[in-house]
């Protein structure tokens, strides 16, 4: 028992010694030395105002003291930090004759002894010795000037000999942040000197003068070793601020400066070596000029509004602002000052042509390849901003966002593959230029493959964050009928959602619309999974419109006054061609109206459109271009109550397809009639006859029709027709019909 005892203490006593043992340890723990390095340990830096850095790497705490005859003169953007960091130092010109200098040094907190030192020089403006770029400008206003005197010039490349968008062997220069401190220095070969190095020029011998040519100011040196790189630091040239009057004046001219712009409407199908027009939010224009050769020449236009730098020059006595990398107008991204909807609006996908991608109403930004779809969009060439763009399933590698010419006009963009469903979308962006305050109708063009989703639905949002989905919330928005693929002209579906927004939609916001599958069925109904390759085509246009409301005032000593104010549904024929091949986009059918819209009228063929009717029809959406089938409408009134002489007017316009180009093959490629038959039913006459021919109806625009019926009745009424000949189409639009006494 002793002996247990005894063994037991020992054992107990043993294991404290080894936790006082491992306690020991802890204190003796080694920490990391702490440790403060500069990138740089001087700076030199130019005459005029600029901003510099240098980093700090560090593992501790630190804080920077400035010390000199006068600090003022540099602002620190950070004075103390933890670990690594930036230093960005923000000077003025330094107008003395002398050079300034600062030493900044960086110490840890903990333990001062840490630090590192930074030697800051700034050079003097009014170095003895040495020519301002004002100066030499003014020696040179007259004429050609030869400099006899001994003197030098710095200044601050401000072009990019890499990107090649400056004249050739030349550099800008500039040397303050001043007017007419800029100059183009030319050289006999090409000097390779990168953006924000200092050179320093003898002008012994150098001529300076206007080049004809290039219509800017230059510097011809004697030679090009009389040219050589300063001892100064490296800066990033920050473009000037200037407005539209100082880039004008010419007093900024081979200067590095920047203005909000955006190119004008009339040139956004273009590429940036067109040399395009730009202009200010006050309509002021200029060229933005880039040669063809440039690293960006031929790139597309940016089609919005924001930042654009670049030298400052001349092009064909033009005031131009010459990018010098493409990151440029990189922020001509925003909002155009044009910009912005007003409803009811078109986003057309009508070709100019019959080719591939070209646009008349849209840019399109791809190449009409199947591949990646990244910077591929279709924007709208009206200034307003509004686009297309796409998020399409990658993981079957079969992508593509392409724009085709459609021989039936269902002109389209094929969309691919959408195997990740509600992850995958189109996306409308519509900028607005007013408040939508009620409800609105969004109408498209939407049909498939027979891979692709069958079932579709819609959200909207103002800031492309929150997305907010309309009536249904439940299931679909549209369906497209099952087996109806796409193709040969035909299985093009025209489609109209009513939208009553819970967010507000307000001037200068945007309303963005964004169309996704909402479930795995396919086309084919086939029950297996959304195909990769499966196809969409978003055709024809895109329209934003109010849901119409009509309150036509009856004419006074009207009998009987019809204005169609209770037909509210189709797409109004008069948007033109921009409407593509949903021009032919009617409401319901007479068929299926209710009393209060019939309004006592009956017939056969006869559709809804907005505020008007048409009569007769022609199926677009499920028969190809070259099997149309013209179906000839009949409109007849209701009694008029009225007997005696009665006058008889109404506004009539007649239809042309105008979605279709001559090798189309379309039927009803030359246009329908033109004429239509009023015909007295009940008693009466026209002109001694119980029918009329009305002739000379256009394809643009009502025209306003009279007629006098004689002998009429209490049952007299008019029906509406037309009579075309065998192959012939005969769809047209009434309007307003009145009878008076």
């Amino acid at each position: 028992m002793k002996n247990r005892l005894s063994n037991s203490f020992f054992r107990t006593a043993a294991a404290f010694a080894l936790l006082l043992s491992a306690g020991s340890c802890k204190d003796d723990v080694a920490l990391p030395m702490q440790s403060i390095a500069l990138d740089t340990h001087a700076i030199l830096a130019p005459s005029f105002g600029t901003t510099l850095s240098f980093e700090v790497r560090a593992n501790c705490d630190w804080q920077i003291s400035v010390t000199g005859d006068d600090t003022s003169w540099a602002q620190l953007s950070r004075s103390e930090a933890t670990g690594t960091a930036t230093v960005a130092v923000a000077i003025g010109e330094n107008a003395t004759s002398a050079s300034r200098s600062l030493t900044l040094r960086v110490a840890a907190k903990r333990n001062a002894a840490v630090a590192e030192e930074l030697n800051f020089v700034q050079a003097s403006a009014t170095s003895e010795g040495y020519l301002s770029v004002p100066d030499l400008r003014t020696l040179a206003a007259d004429g050609d000037y030869t400099v006899t005197q001994e003197v030098k010039l710095r200044g601050i490349v401000v072009s990019s000999v890499q990107d090649n968008n400056y004249f050739e062997n030349c550099l800008a220069l500039q040397s303050d942040l001043k007017p007419r401190c800029g100059i183009t220095l030319r050289t006999d070969e090409t000097l390779y000197r990168n953006p924000g190095e200092e050179l320093e020029i003898d002008l012994k011998g150098a001529v300076v003068g206007v080049n004809a040519e290039t219509g800017v100011m230059e510097l011809k040196p004697v030679s090009d070793d009389r040219v050589v790189r300063s001892e100064t630091t490296q800066v990033t040239p920050e473009a000037l601020p200037v407005t539209y009057a100082q880039l004008a004046s010419g007093d900024y001219e081979s200067m590095y400066v920047s203005l909000d712009a955006q190119v004008v409407v009339s040139d956004l199908n273009k590429v940036l070596s067109d040399n395009v027009t730009v202009q200010t939010a006050d309509d002021e224009r200029f060229t933005l000029y880039a040669r063809q050769n440039s690293t960006f020449g031929i790139d597309a236009v940016p089609v919005g509004s924001g930042r654009l730098c670049g030298i400052a020059g001349v092009y064909d006595g033009n005031s131009v602002v010459m990018p010098c990398t493409a990151a440029d107008f990189a922020a001509m991204n925003a909002p155009r000052f044009d910009g912005g909807i007003t409803l009811p609006y078109v986003l057309s996908i009508m070709t100019r042509t019959a080719t591939n991608g070209d646009g008349k109403y849209v840019y399109y930004s791809g190449s009409n390849s199947t591949g990646s779809i990244d910077g591929v969009s279709v924007t709208a060439m009206d200034g307003t901003g509004a686009n297309i763009t796409a998020k399409l399933s990658s993981s079957g590698g079969n992508l593509g966002f392409r724009y085709w010419t459609e021989s039936s006009g269902h002109h389209n963009l094929p969309m691919k593959s959408w195997q990740e469903l509600d992850q995958n979308y189109a996306l409308l962006t519509f900028p607005l230029n007013e408040t939508i305050d009620g409800p609105f109708r969004f109408s498209f063009g939407w049909s498939a493959s027979g891979s692709a989703p069958a079932n579709w639905y819609l959200r909207y949002s103002n800031d492309n964050v929150t997305w907010y989905t309309p009536a249904p919330t439940d299931g679909p928005h549209f369906v497209i009928p099952q087996g109806k693929t796409v193709g040969g002209g035909k299985n093009f579906f025209y489609w109209t959602i009513d939208i009553a927004p819970q967010i507000p939609l307000e001037r200068r916001g945007t309303l963005y619309i964004r169309i996704s599958p909402y479930d795995g069925t396919r086309v084919d109904r086939s029950g297996a999974a959304i195909g990769n390759g499966g196809e969409i085509r978003l055709h024809s246009c895109a329209v934003v419109e109010k849901v119409p409301v009509f309150n036509t005032e009856k004419p006074a000593g009207a009998v009987y006054f019809e204005p169609f104010d209770n037909l509210t549904t189709g797409l109004d024929y008069r948007h033109g061609d921009k409407l593509a091949a949903m021009l032919n986009f009617c409401g319901s059918d007479i068929s299926v109206w209710d009393a209060a819209v019939k309004n006592g009228l009956s017939g056969t063929h006869v559709r809804q459109r907005p505020g008007y009717a048409q009569i007769g029809f022609v199926e677009t959406q499920t028969v190809a271009h070259g099997s149309y089938t013209n179906n000839t409408g009949a409109l007849m009134t209701p009694a008029f109550g009225a007997s005696g002489t009665l006058t008889l007017s109404f506004d009539a316009m007649a239809y042309k397809n105008a979605s279709v180009f001559s090798s189309s093959g379309a039927k009803d490629l030359k246009g329908d009639l033109k004429s239509v038959v009023v015909e007295v039913i009940g008693g009466g006459t026209i002109d001694g006859a119980a029918k009329k021919v009305v002739s000379g109806l256009t394809y643009t625009e009502f025209n306003r029709f009279s007629l006098t019926i004689d002998g009429a009745t209490a049952s007299t009424a008019v029906r509406f027709t037309s009579e075309p000949a065998s192959g012939e189409f005969s769809r047209w639009f009434i309007d307003n019909i009145c009878v008076t006494k």
